[in-house]
């Protein structure tokens, strides 16, 4: 190598890096992207001299993003479209896929590159391309042109190589400055449109708003907010849009369930289309606009997991967004979803205030007043300012009939007075059914009664009626028609059903009062006539009033009455007359007792008194039923002399007839089976007989307190078992199974053993008598530490609950078809007989159920 060439070659070193120097400074001093690449390139095709020169920067999928192209001396920035072939098809697509610097010494012979189809031929031409490489990724190519043939050689492809790592670090400090700003411009769009959405709350203004904020962050020839149908339909409506000549033409335009828009709704996240004309579902709008939208993003609205509506982005050039800028738009379609939250909250709470203000002064109108006819017009009157309607009316059900009692509006004298069948008509229907309805267009409704229309002139639209009940059933309906502006809503069928509601309450009132006042009305006559003296006390006891009856009965005039008290008239220590009764009877205790009342001429009355509250104009009293007993006492008196006389008379024959049986079957010859069992059932029936006259002449002496009890320790076990053997021949004649069930060791009992032995006789006898064949009837025995308890269960048809206590009365018995006849005298002595002993007895039954007869004998005698 010669001295010239050693010259040159160091001038020419001296060159690249005098530009890697100014490069260096270039990368140092630029972060603008655009500025920067089309510096770096004008220095460096200035530097090597090359004609024509280009560098292109690739996204992460490989796409031009930016390119810059100098030709005739002259950088062209935004050259990306341009520059997008040859990535695509030509040298610089192979430098990028294949991540390596090239140098040809003429392109015409060199099948990577590629020239456009419409260009002119330009002759041979040298090229020299390299990859702009960060982090093992192809961020960019360098491509430099010569039209001499093998201009270029090694040395500029070293030197390329050079420019374009420093190139790469550029564009990636570049990139991320670009990035941060782009951070910064959307933080600061996201919280001004949060503040926006703090300062209002109406849709109509922050929504839009929310548009324009966002198109100063992307650019968009169009965008657009949808909602959700918040009544169940699957339909997506749009409320706000933007880049729209005629902006009303695009409101409240709905797309099906089936569109791209519906795809984000199902997949809950952002989704970006490069070109929608190729897609299946896309669905072009009624808008000039909407037919030229390519490029297509759309970001779900999401509130605690649910789409509620759709905020869409649009250009008319495909490929004009990525996955970023869907990234950037969920961002917003989040304060979306937050104003519109927002604002369905108050108006949802503006709502409710003002359901609750109508139903707040519904409530203190017909609270105003009892007047049943005051009422109904009062809340009509309501209903009409509260829904603002054409026509309001209530409707009251009688005799299977829906009576239209009042009516306010257009055509309502029409109304006042028609009566529908239950079921007929809309109104008839929800007084049939109990449901409120909405009804927007009646026609297109089957249950829609037109008859009514044509008899009052009217024209019916729309309609919503609830039903009036009270304690679950309807007793009439209350409808409003036609709004005066827009359609009725769920939220005005609420309030209507509100008020129905209240106007159950305030009718009920009204209805209730009516009542009273007739009850009232009928209790003075019915006080006035009876044929029982009657008087009226305070809860202390003071008269305050007395009936005609009451005034003949104690020989004292109205006046002398009122100035006595109760126990003036019922001798003290008899009756419930104490403070403390009284407490008990103004508690709401009924009470009724045996005593005797004071005339006024000394005369002793024995009466039965019924006492118990009563209200009377709002005030509580007691009332004193005063019957007289005289009579009834003194043929109880008679009864019970001649029931005592007739039964000692029985006891001896009856003895002589039980001696003579005993004779009778011990002469029997041993054989004659048939005249053993006539004998038996004899002997049964005069045992029973002679515990019948037994359990009468015990009942008189245990009422009496004259019982003498024969008391011995027993076997509970052995009674239960002498029982059941007397009773066994009847049950096995019913075909009813007779089970014992104590157990073996129970501890003995002080009793009166053969007292307490016809009480289970009696109580088995009892269960045999009322239990079907088939039946069972199971004696128990159980104890404790304090007493033995002996239960009797059959599976006869049960007692009321009513006759629980009355059964265990003298005389008393349940009567019903088919039942078994008796005098009602054996659980009278079963009781008296138990209580003798400190014990107690008591039934647990129901109807169908069988019967347990229960009683309880002390373990301490």
């Amino acid at each position: 190598m010669t001295v010239t060439d050693l010259a040159a070659t160091d001038q020419r070193d001296s060159s690249r890096l005098e530009l890697l120097y100014h490069i260096s400074r270039e990368i140092a001093s630029r972060l603008d992207l655009a500025n920067l690449l089309s510096r770096i390139l004008h220095l460096t095709a200035e530097s090597v001299g090359a004609v024509n020169a280009s560098l292109v920067v690739l996204d992460e999928q490989g796409k031009v993003s930016y390119g810059a192209l100098l030709f005739n001396g002259r950088v062209i920035g935004n050259a990306a479209e341009q520059l997008t072939p040859y990535v695509e098809r030509g040298l610089a697509g192979w430098v990028a896929r294949h991540k390596e610097g090239v140098a040809v010494a003429n392109a015409e012979d060199d099948p990577r590159w590629y020239v456009l189809p419409s260009a002119p031929p330009a002759g041979p031409k040298a090229v020299v391309a390299v990859p702009l490489s960060w982090r093992d990724q192809v961020v960019g190519v360098l491509t430099l042109v010569h039209t001499l043939p093998g201009y270029f050689g090694e040395g500029d492809l070293a030197l390329l190589k050079a420019i374009a790592d420093q190139a790469a670090i550029a564009i990636d400090n570049a990139r991320l400055f670009a990035a941060e700003q782009r951070r910064r411009a959307l933080s600061d769009t996201l919280q001004q449109v949060s503040r926006t959405i703090n300062q209002t709350l109406d849709l109509d203004s922050v929504l839009p708003l929310i548009l324009e904020q966002l198109g100063r962050v992307i650019r968009s020839d169009s965008s657009a907010i949808l909602l959700r149908d918040t009544t169940g339909e699957n339909h997506l409506r749009v409320v706000a849009a933007r880049g729209f000549k005629e902006p009303a033409a695009m409101l409240n335009q709905t797309f099906s369930a089936s569109g791209v828009a519906f795809r984000v709704v199902n997949q809950r996240r952002p989704i970006v289309i490069d070109d929608v004309r190729q897609e299946p579902d896309w669905i072009e709008g009624n808008t000039a606009e909407q037919r030229l939208i390519r490029t297509w993003i759309g970001a779900p609205l999401m509130v605690k997991g649910d789409v509620i509506g759709v905020l869409t982005v649009d250009s008319y050039v495909p490929g004009s967004y990525s996955e970023e800028d869907g990234r950037v738009v969920a961002a917003f379609a989040e304060q979306a979803a937050t104003a519109v939250v927002n604002a369905r909250l108050y108006e949802e709470i503006r709502k409710q205030a003002q359901t609750m203000a109508a139903l707040a002064e519904t409530a203190q109108a017909v609270a105003s007043t009892l007047d049943l006819d005051e009422v109904l017009r009062l809340l009509l009157s309501r209903v009409a300012i509260a829904l603002s309607v054409e026509a309001v009316s209530i409707a009251l059900v009688r005799d299977d009939q829906l009576e239209f009692k009042v009516a306010e509006g257009v055509a309502s004298q029409g109304v006042v007075g028609m009566k529908l069948k239950l079921g007929q008509g809309i109104a008839g229907w929800v007084a049939k059914s109990g449901r409120p309805v909405l009804v927007p267009e009646v026609k297109s409704d089957p249950r829609f009664f037109g008859e009514v229309d044509l008899m009052i002139g009217f024209v019916t639209r729309s309609i919503i009626c609830a039903p009036i009940t009270v304690n679950d059933r309807v007793i009439g309906v209350i409808q409003a028609l036609n709004p005066r502006r827009g359609n009725f809503n769920v939220d005005d069928l609420n309030l209507l059903s509100g008020i129905a509601e209240m106007a159950s309450n305030a009718i009920a009132h009204a209805q209730l009062f009516v009542d009273i006042q007739a009850a009232e009305a009928r209790y003075a006559a019915l006080f006035e006539d009876s044929i029982d003296p009657i008087l009226i006390t305070d809860l202390s006891g003071q008269i305050t009033d007395v009936n005609r009856k009451a005034v003949d009965f104690l020989g004292y005039t109205r006046e002398e009455i009122r100035r006595l008290s109760i126990g003036a008239v019922h001798r003290m220590g008899t009756g419930p007359v104490g403070t403390e009764r009284f407490r008990s009877i103004a508690a709401g205790k009924e009470v009724s007792f045996e005593t005797r009342a004071s005339a006024q001429d000394g005369r002793e009355v024995p009466v039965e008194v019924h006492a118990k509250r009563i209200v009377q104009g709002g005030q509580e009293f007691i009332q004193w039923i005063e019957h007289d007993i005289s009579e009834r006492l003194q043929l109880e008196e008679m009864r019970s002399d001649m029931v005592s006389m007739i039964f000692h008379d029985l006891r001896s024959p009856l003895a002589n007839i039980m001696s003579s049986l005993e004779v009778l079957e011990a002469s029997l010859p041993p054989n004659d089976e048939a005249l053993a069992s006539v004998l038996a059932i004899a002997v049964r029936s005069s045992q029973r007989l002679s515990r019948l006259v037994d359990s009468l002449l015990d009942v008189r002496r245990l009422e009496s307190g004259k019982a003498v009890l024969h008391r011995e320790n027993v076997s509970i076990n052995a009674l239960i078992a002498e029982a059941a053997e007397q009773v066994h021949p009847v049950a096995d004649g019913k075909g009813i199974v007779l089970r014992l069930d104590a157990p073996p060791r129970l501890p003995s009992i002080n009793v009166d053993a053969d007292m307490i032995r016809r009480v289970v006789i009696n109580l088995v006898e009892n269960g045999v008598k009322y239990t079907d064949a088939g039946g069972t009837v199971t004696v128990s025995a159980k104890a404790d530490d304090e007493a033995i308890t002996v239960s009797v269960k059959d599976t006869g048809p049960g007692i009321p609950a009513s006759e629980h206590t009355r059964i265990f009365t003298r005389f008393a018995r349940i009567y019903r078809d088919g039942a078994p006849k008796g005098l009602g005298l054996g659980l009278a002595f079963c009781k008296l007989a138990v209580e003798a002993h400190g014990g107690k007895i008591w039934v647990e039954s129901e109807p169908g159920q069988g019967a347990t007869f229960s009683f309880t004998v002390p373990l301490n005698g």
